[in-house]
C-alpha cells in the first residue's frame, strides 16, 4: 500500500498552523478550541515543523505527478510552498502565510480529485475477457 505523503504534509502543516497563534492568528481560535495552545511557548519549533510539512507535502504532490500528470496541481503545490517561505522570510505577512496553507490544502483537494479520475480511467481489463480473444501473435 502506498502511503500518501502529500495527504500527509498536508494534514500535519494544518495541525502545526493550528499550534501557531501568532503565525496564523485566524487559526489561532480553533487551534486554542483543540487544546493546541499549548504549544505556543514551542512556537518557534511549530514554525519550523509548517515548513518542513510544507516541503514534504510539496515532494508528495512531485511524486505523484508521476501518476495523474497534472502540471497544474504540482504548479499550485509548489507556487504555494515558495509562497510561504517568501511570508516567513521576505514579507513577514501572516495574511500570505494564510493563503500558502489554504493554497496548500487546495492543492492537497485537487490531488484527490486527479487520483480519483486517473484509477476511473485506468480500469484493469478482467482476465476472462482476455481468454475469449484468440491469441494473434502467435
Amino acid at each position: 500500500m502506498r502511503i500518501p505523503i502529500e495527504k500527509l504534509g498536508t494534514l500535519g502543516a494544518v495541525i502545526a498552523a493550528l499550534a501557531c497563534p501568532i503565525c496564523f492568528p485566524k487559526l489561532a481560535l480553533i487551534g486554542a478550541a483543540l487544546g493546541l495552545g499549548i504549544f505556543a511557548p514551542y512556537e518557534g519549533y511549530t514554525a519550523l515543523g509548517v515548513q518542513a510539512l510544507f516541503v514534504l507535502a510539496s515532494t508528495g504532490q512531485v511524486v505523484a505527478y508521476r501518476a495523474h500528470g497534472n502540471r497544474w496541481v504540482v504548479g499550485l503545490s509548489i507556487c504555494t510552498t515558495g509562497l510561504l517561505f517568501i511570508a516567513y522570510y521576505v514579507v513577514s505577512s501572516s495574511l500570505l502565510l494564510q493563503i500558502a496553507l489554504a493554497g496548500l490544502v487546495g492543492a492537497s483537494a485537487w490531488q484527490v480529485v486527479e487520483m480519483k479520475r486517473c484509477a476511473k480511467c485506468e480500469t484493469p481489463i478482467p482476465a476472462a475477457s482476455l481468454a475469449d480473444k484468440p491469441n494473434t501473435l502467435r
